[in-house]
Parts: C-alpha cells; sequence; structure tokens
C-alpha cells in the first residue's frame, strides 16, 4: 500500500469518526424515545442509500445467499448497537455511552481469531488494555441497579454488539461496495424495529423529524457508509484501536456544542485512549 493511499484511507476514516462521533448529541437534542430515534434514524438512512445506489445503478441485494443473510445478521446487530447505545446514554450520559462503547477495540482484539486464523500479538493486547483503563478511569464510582449501572451495562452490550457486526461484515461482505452494504443493513434495522410504530407515537414537530433526517441522512448514511469503506481497508483490531479517538471527539463536541465540560477523569481517560490510538496509527503508518 502506498504512503499516498494510507494516507488518504488515515484521512477517510477519521473524517467518518468526528461525523458518528457527532451521534450522541442527537440523545440531548431529541425530544422522543431512543426506539423512534433509532427507527427513524434506520429509515432515512435506508432511504438515502437507496437512491443513490438506484442513481449509480447498483443491486440492492447480493448475489449469494449467504450473503444477504450476513447483511441481515449485521443489520440486527447494528440496530441492537444503536438502541442500547442511545439508551446508555439517557440512563447514564453521552459521555458514558461513547467511553463504555469503546471497549469494542478490547472486544475486537479477543474475538477475532473466531473470524480469522490470527492470533492477538502482545502488542495489540496491551494497547487494547490501555484503552480499557483509559475507559475504566473516564467512568466514577457507581452503585448496582441505579441508572448510571444498567447505561454502563447497556453500552457494553452495545460494544458488543458493534464488534460481532464489525467482523461479521469484513468477512462476508468487504468485496462488495460499503454503500451497498449499509443500505442492506439499515434495510435490515428498519424490519427490525418496524413494530416500534405500534408502540411508540411518530414524532410530528419540525424539529424532531429535522433532527432525526440529519441524524438518519449525513450522520448514519455518509458517515457509517464511509467508515465501512475504510473498515474494509483495515485489519479489523487497527481499524478498532483508531476508532478509540471517538471518545475524544465526542467529548471535545459536547464541550463545543452543548457545554459539557470535561472533569479530571475525562482528560486523564481521554489521553490514555489518545495515546493508544497514536501508537496504532504510527504502527498502521509503517506495517499496512
Amino acid at each position: 500500500m502506498s504512503s499516498d493511499s494510507k494516507t488518504k484511507i488515515f484521512l477517510e476514516f477519521q473524517f467518518a469518526m468526528i461525523l458518528i462521533s457527532g451521534n450522541i448529541l442527537f440523545a440531548k437534542l431529541i425530544d422522543e424515545s431512543v426506539w423512534m430515534i433509532t427507527f427513524g434514524r434506520t429509515v432515512f438512512a435506508s432511504a438515502g442509500l437507496y437512491l443513490f445506489l438506484k442513481w449509480r445503478d447498483k443491486p440492492l441485494f447480493f448475489p449469494s445467499a449467504i450473503e444477504n443473510k450476513a447483511a441481515l445478521g449485521g443489520g440486527i446487530l447494528l440496530a441492537i448497537h444503536w438502541v442500547l447505545f442511545f439508551a446508555s446514554a439517557r440512563l447514564a450520559s453521552p459521555a458514558i455511552a461513547v467511553l463504555t462503547l469503546f471497549t469494542h477495540p478490547v472486544i475486537t482484539v479477543f474475538i477475532e481469531p473466531l473470524y480469522y486464523p490470527v492470533k492477538p500479538k502482545g502488542r495489540d493486547v496491551l494497547l487494547a488494555l490501555l484503552v480499557l483503563l483509559g475507559v475504566g478511569i473516564l467512568i466514577p464510582e457507581l452503585k448496582a441497579g441505579n441508572d448510571l449501572h444498567w447505561g454502563i451495562i447497556a453500552g457494553l452490550i452495545s460494544a458488543l454488539s458493534f464488534s460481532f457486526r464489525n467482523l461479521l461484515t469484513k468477512k462476508f461482505l468487504s468485496h462488495h461496495g460499503s454503500a451497498q452494504v449499509m443500505c442492506l443493513q439499515s434495510f435490515a434495522a428498519v424490519f427490525v424495529l418496524a413494530p416500534v410504530c405500534y408502540f411508540e407515537t411518530i414524532p410530528t414537530s419540525v424539529k424532531s423529524l429535522g433532527l432525526i433526517f440529519l441524524l438518519g441522512s449525513f450522520f448514519t448514511a455518509f458517515a457509517h457508509t464511509l467508515y465501512v469503506k475504510s473498515m474494509f481497508q483495515l485489519k479489523l483490531k487497527t481499524a478498532g484501536i483508531l476508532s478509540s479517538i471517538q471518545p475524544v471527539y465526542s467529548i471535545l463536541l459536547a464541550w463545543l456544542l452543548l457545554g459539557d465540560i470535561p472533569g479530571y477523569r475525562e482528560m486523564i481517560g481521554g489521553a490514555l485512549i489518545l495515546v493508544a490510538g497514536t501508537l496504532e496509527t504510527i504502527r498502521f503508518g509503517k506495517e499496512e
């Protein structure tokens, strides 16, 4: 891989991370249930991606049944990830939701051998544990049974589903276009979440609909398609550890846009996560 290609992939990945980091802001900006927010974002994301595929004259479905099943499974995991991610933000806080989610690099390092004939290297384990330490510092003392406790659990399950979705997607679908992959997974998420409409009131306010449209089209369809494209060109553990910078982006965005000033825990934990991401970035430049 040439130096220019590495730079392009790295910049695309980091831009995707900045956009995805903005997702958490909508947990506070949209006054709807996490179920309806997630359903709405998948509707707008899948519709936008479908129109894009039609414009490019690309098919929606893949040629083999196993690939379509993998996309369906990935879409279900994506729906679980999104619902629990926003639930974590509501139960605990946006910062806790983002930071518990980013145990997923640790999870990826240890479950990747289930999908690929690779063994975790000592360096990968150390970087993953550094990320975990950073996340641990960011989480204050908690008591079992309260909202913070359940928010952290929701965030950890969100991280687990996100890791399995990434592995499943890369193993079976990495030779296809990222927009097609994301479109089919978004459609799968729509059908999984459709029963929400029977139990929740569909938003009618211009503000809610506008924000959900922005979340679904730009911060989901575009951002996640760019993320999937970059992920296909990286090793999964590399993508996982590089994406550990996202909590730092999220905290900065919350600080700048919502006035949530980070405390000393966020500063120290974010610094450790940033160190791990920087070390992996240097390794990526040398070895990928």
